[in-house]
């Protein structure tokens, strides 16, 4: 059996890795190579896997936490294959994939339920593993996890920092694929392959992806779709972001708070995509009350919303509107922020607008936009048509639409892209996770 080849590692290659553990070589069976196990503290009767993110330091990017956790847990690190000294190959390299990997690592390394901890990649990849194999997984920690959002949102920068040229452009939600296939692929003239038949062709992860296992983990990440898994994961999960990343905004930390059972979110100051090696003390901080005493009580209840009746905004920058409104006209402004408010009737007209954790509408139309950006996160936009919108483009994730006529209607072409959203009308139920192109002749 593969499962049964288990080895040491040279004694000097063990410690040029990961300082004060004993790694193994051992075959797995989901991709046919040899992949490295790390452990420390094998003594203590509590358990913690550690995944790393892409990059070839692997494992070593959890060095100076194993130093700790040790006192007090069994740690299991592992080099996932494609990284570290972990075998390497043009195979797919996809969180699904991975979290069968960490399943044998489980059963052979470790006795009972364990803290899971992942980091970036490895943190899609754990919540793959924590919906797969619930059993399996005491507590959960995902850290700056990209992906998750729709490929369409924010997720060209952490394709561009692998190296992927053919990305989206973060505020043009286009069909890139196109783009992609008329640049490279004319001579075949596959004008319209999709992500997953790039990644699942030999051929065109070697033409395309260059046979890279970080292009190919990457893209794969980004298409990932966990609408289903979230809601299987029974963990308690702690979720830490660092404020300042580009690769994976901290807006998906708060959909991964809000669409998971029993999530809090920390965020990390002064601290980007890599916060166990930025700012390893708050990191620390976060991290070690979650793994003694779970989730902390949840706050009491919230103040009661200031009222504001009717407000406006005309041709001004870096407003804020907060609390509740019968009325809100936004005409010519940028960078409006609508946050934790309750309006009425939203008006938005040749404006860019974030809307963070708001209640929209009530009435004949929630929320209507002409000729503007507006990116939505978590709470509900609700009315006989929820959201108008007129040459527009809309980023919603974890909203909630419900239109008792339609969801979206557009006079003139609007796209809207729906990440992890519940939409509710005539036409369109259930979770949404997809990107639309609206027109007067398909509304939603």
């Amino acid at each position: 059996m593969l499962a049964s080849t288990v080895g040491a590692l040279p004694a000097a290659a063990q410690e040029t890795r990961v300082p004060g553990t004993e790694a193994r070589r051992i075959d797995e069976p989901v991709f046919g190579g040899q992949m490295v196990v790390y452990e420390a503290g094998r003594g203590n009767a509590r358990e913690i896997l550690l995944v790393h993110g892409i990059g070839d330091e692997a494992a070593r990017d959890f060095r100076d936490h194993i130093a700790w956790l040790q006192k007090s847990f069994h740690v299991v690190a592992v080099d996932l294959p494609g990284f570290g000294q972990s075998d390497k190959a043009n195979v797919l390299y996809s969180p699904g994939n991975y979290a069968r990997v960490l399943k044998h690592v489980a059963d052979r390394f470790l006795r009972g339920p364990f803290v899971l901890v992942g980091h970036s990649m490895g943190a899609v990849v754990s919540l793959r593993y924590a919906a797969t194999y619930p059993e399996d997984v005491r507590r959960l920690v995902v850290i700056d996890a990209p992906g998750v959002l729709h490929r369409y949102s924010v997720t060209s920068q952490y394709l561009a920092h692998l190296g992927l040229e053919f990305v989206p452009p973060a505020a043009e939600p286009l069909d890139w694929l196109t783009n992609l296939a008329r640049k490279l692929l004319a001579p075949l003239e596959q004008l319209h392959l999709d992500p997953q038949f790039i990644l699942s062709s030999p051929q065109l992860r070697e033409t395309l992806l260059g046979a890279d296992p970080a292009k190919i983990a990457g893209l794969a990440v980004v298409i990932e779709d966990l609408r289903r898994e979230l809601p299987k994961v029974r963990a308690d999960t702690l979720i830490i972001w660092g404020a300042q990343d580009t690769l994976a905004p901290s807006r998906t930390g708060k959909v991964l708070a809000l669409k998971l059972p029993r999530a809090q979110l920390a965020v990390i100051e002064r601290a980007a995509h890599e916060p166990m090696l930025e700012a390893p003390e708050r990191f620390r901080a976060a991290l070690e009350p979650f793994l003694e005493h779970g989730l902390t009580p949840a706050p009491g209840t919230a103040a009661p919303m200031a009222k504001h009746g009717d407000a406006s905004c005309q041709r001004e920058r870096n407003r804020v509107f907060e609390g509740e409104y019968y009325s809100l006209s936004l005409d010519g402004c940028q960078r409006v922020q609508i946050r934790s408010a309750r309006v009425r009737e939203l008006r938005i007209v040749d404006s860019t607008v974030t809307i963070d954790d708001s209640r929209i509408g009530g009435g004949e139309t929630g929320l209507y936009a002409r000729n503007s950006t507006i990116v939505m996160t978590g709470g509900r936009v609700v009315g006989d048509v929820a959201i108008t919108a007129s040459e527009s483009r809309l980023d919603l994730a974890a909203v909630e639409v419900e239109g008792r006529e339609a969801a979206v209607t557009a006079p003139l072409r609007s796209y809207v892209v729906f990440s992890l959203c519940r939409v509710h009308s005539p036409r369109t139920r259930g979770e949404v996770h997809e990107f639309y192109a609206v027109t007067a002749k398909n509304p939603l």
